[in-house]
């Protein structure tokens, strides 16, 4: 597909030179030709990836048994099914030209003939592969694609919701999508194409952070027969694959940085060359990419490029954590609860309300797909159970335990036959509270008074210290407590050892 302010490419094969010309003059107020008087002329001009192409059956005047044309089509058709072909003959081949229709060619008509109608069939041909190559797309898209929903009442959704339909509307601006793991970066590329103009176009997906780093330039990009040792034929990238439609580059801040100068020329002139080759390729693609990253440190560390974020991020979505719009997790359980009896795996309603309980009080470090699986999990165990709603019990084990906790009574609490130091006990539990606290505030202790409802942030720190001044061995304990949250640890332990 080409752009809207371009005019579709046109392959003219024929042997007759004085024609050749003259079409080519005639038909450029409406094409953009490209012109060969033979099937090698031909197959190079081929890799400049015509919209559309007018081949002559015969393509060697002085030899009556010449079938080039009907060769070329073959050739074409192998590498691009999708792209129409129109043949001509200035001689009686009827049989042929039934043959090449059989084969895959488009239109046929016998040489002379009126250039008004030459462009009607054109045309014609233009759009009947238009059609085709958005349905064959479609179809393949709908096939591997899952429903595409954004579930959520909350504001932070709600914003979301109406920046994808801005973004998919303009359907040129490229799309930066950051969240942590699990946020459905994915789910916002596919809204974004759904919603779109470029729907029914092609939707490739680049997985960077599974592909080896030898290999994604030739995935991305392609590559020519013989531009490395195991390049036996020629390789169509995923960046040509996707034109007229969409690029999902996932796991963005993992491209190697030698492919960053040359993803970020692509967006700025919007056209690439395949490994090995030096023949420019222009394709019309929107580029939506994502990360979990950050991508600012990674290029304070000279990992990526300062110019192909600002490049990638023409428009930035940034997804919130399901922590922080826990109103919606009512809801998200509900539809994966209606998916799973949609697929006959559960006749389950509902989820009891000491079960959702626990759904809400639970952090969701894995976010909506964690939530996902759990809600997944817990079916197939009330399932089993015979249970008509999903109960607590059928929770996984680490929303189980703290919803169990809430529920003990202190009057039921078990003390060991030695007993215990009651003192230390009390201490201990005061020292988790402010670990919690310190980890809920991301390791400021200027914020972290506030969530113990602390007069200022100096009565947090003596506390602290005292403790630790009390009870020493109290404080390896904390130190391993702050261990269990990694990305906190260098924060909590010089907030408190001091």
């Amino acid at each position: 597909m080409v752009s809207s302010n371009q005019k579709p490419r046109l392959l003219i094969v024929d042997d007759d030179k004085p024609l050749l010309q003259s079409w080519q003059r005639a038909l450029s107020r409406d094409f953009d030709m490209l012109v060969a008087a033979n099937a090698s002329e031909a197959r190079e001009l081929f890799q400049r990836k015509p919209d559309l192409a007018l081949i002559d059956i015969r393509l060697d005047e002085a030899d009556p048994n010449n079938r080039d044309g009907v060769e070329l089509l073959e050739t074409f058709l192998a590498l691009r099914p999708d792209i129409p072909i129109v043949m001509t003959s200035a001689y009686g081949d009827i049989d042929i030209a039934v043959q090449c229709m059989r084969r895959g060619a488009f239109d046929f008509f016998k040489k002379p003939s009126d250039l008004k109608e030459i462009r009607q069939r054109l045309f014609s041909a233009l759009q009947h592969g238009k059609e085709k190559r958005k349905a064959r797309h479609f179809d393949e898209y709908i096939k591997q694609s899952e429903p595409v929903e954004i579930i959520g009442e909350s504001p932070q959704i709600q914003e979301l919701k109406q920046t994808i339909e801005i973004v998919a509307q303009d359907g040129q601006i490229s799309v930066l999508i950051r969240g942590e793991t699990g946020t459905g970066k994915e789910l916002v590329a596919k809204s974004i194409y759904r919603l779109g103009r470029r729907y029914g176009e092609p939707y490739i997906t680049v997985p960077i952070v599974s592909i080896p780093s030898t290999l994604i330039e030739s995935e991305l990009f392609g590559h020519e027969k013989g531009a490395f040792t195991d390049a036996k034929e020629r390789k169509i990238g995923w960046l040509e694959k996707a034109d007229g439609g969409i690029l999902f580059l996932d796991e963005i801040g993992d491209l190697p940085k030698e492919l960053q100068i040359k993803l970020l020329r692509f967006l700025e002139e919007r056209e690439f060359t395949r490994v090995g080759s030096t023949e420019p390729i222009n394709v019309d693609v929107q580029v939506i990419s994502a990360t979990n990253q950050n991508l600012e440190k990674a290029i304070e560390a000279g990992e990526f490029r300062e110019d192909l974020y600002y490049r990638l991020k023409g428009v930035q979505i940034d997804l919130p954590a399901l922590r922080e719009r826990k109103e919606d997790i009512p809801l998200l359980a509900d539809y994966f609860l209606e998916r799973l009896r949609k697929e006959g795996r559960t006749k389950i309603l509902a989820v009891s309300d000491e079960a959702m309980d626990a759904l809400f009080n639970f952090e969701w470090p894995g976010n909506v797909r964690e939530l996902k699986v759990a809600i997944e999990r817990a079916v197939l165990f009330a399932n089993g159970r015979g249970h008509s709603k999903i109960e607590l019990e059928d929770l996984p084990e680490e929303l189980l335990m703290p919803a169990l906790s809430r529920k003990t009574s202190i009057f039921s609490i078990e003390l060991p036959d030695d007993g215990i130091n009651m003192d230390v006990q009390m201490a201990r539990a005061e020292l988790a509270h402010y670990a919690a606290a310190l980890k809920k505030a991301n390791g400021r202790k200027t914020e972290a008074w506030k969530y113990l409802n602390l007069n200022d942030r100096f009565i947090f720190r003596r506390r602290v210290l005292a403790l630790f001044k009390k009870y020493p061995a109290l404080r390896r304990e904390f130190i391993q407590l702050a261990e269990a949250y990694p990305e906190k640890q260098g924060k909590i332990k010089n907030a408190n050892q001091e």
